[in-house]
């Protein structure tokens, strides 16, 4: 019979020995699987206890969001100086967006960058072809109109965001996770 020294319990090593061994390798992945099996149900079950009260919480922060944001539009006056406050640990008020370059036709862009902006395609346009938005964004308004583009979203917009601790961000973003986890596209 072959048998090989096992370095670490200094025995020999047979297949009767090897036989053994699968066998508790066997035994403990499937007491793992079962474990896994156990924890997944009772995570589901966990799920399905907490997902309609995650669901209406969600669409009363939603609705609360909006009514904020509406209050705010409809009282710019209240933002010059400061531009925005905290308040109760919101920040509200305004600040300025770089806003987006938008544009229905980018090929036509590329040909119209070329045409009026002759010498500088490398700046505006990318090497695969695609228009550059952040370099078109630093165009002038004239430019920008007669290339095709406008800056969309741009100046003054809402900003309604919590200020919160760095554990209360770990926390937000693993609340945020779960709850994409949990409810499904078109639920």
């Amino acid at each position: 019979m072959i048998s090989i020294i096992d370095q670490t319990a200094c025995r020999p090593v047979n297949l009767a020995t090897i036989e053994k061994s699968c066998q508790a390798y066997e035994s403990d992945a499937a007491e793992l699987e079962t474990s896994i099996r156990a924890l997944e149900l009772e995570l589901e079950q966990v799920k399905s206890r907490h997902l309609g009260k995650i669901k209406r919480q969600a669409a009363a922060v939603a609705t609360s969001e909006a009514a904020l944001r509406n209050q705010i539009e409809a009282s710019p006056g209240l933002f010059i100086k400061p531009r925005t406050l905290t308040i109760h640990g919101i920040k509200v008020g305004y600040t300025t967006s770089k806003g987006s370059v938008v544009f229905a036709d980018e090929e036509s862009v590329i040909k119209r960058i070329r045409q009026f902006l002759a010498g500088e395609e490398d700046t505006y346009i990318r090497t695969k072809e695609s228009v550059d938005k952040d370099a078109v964004r630093t165009l002038d308004a004239a430019d920008l109109k007669r290339i095709g583009c406008i800056i969309e979203g741009q100046g003054d917009t809402v900003v309604v965001t919590r200020t919160s601790g760095e554990v209360e961000k770990l926390i937000n973003k693993l609340v945020t996770k779960l709850v994409e986890s949990l409810v499904a596209p078109g639920e």
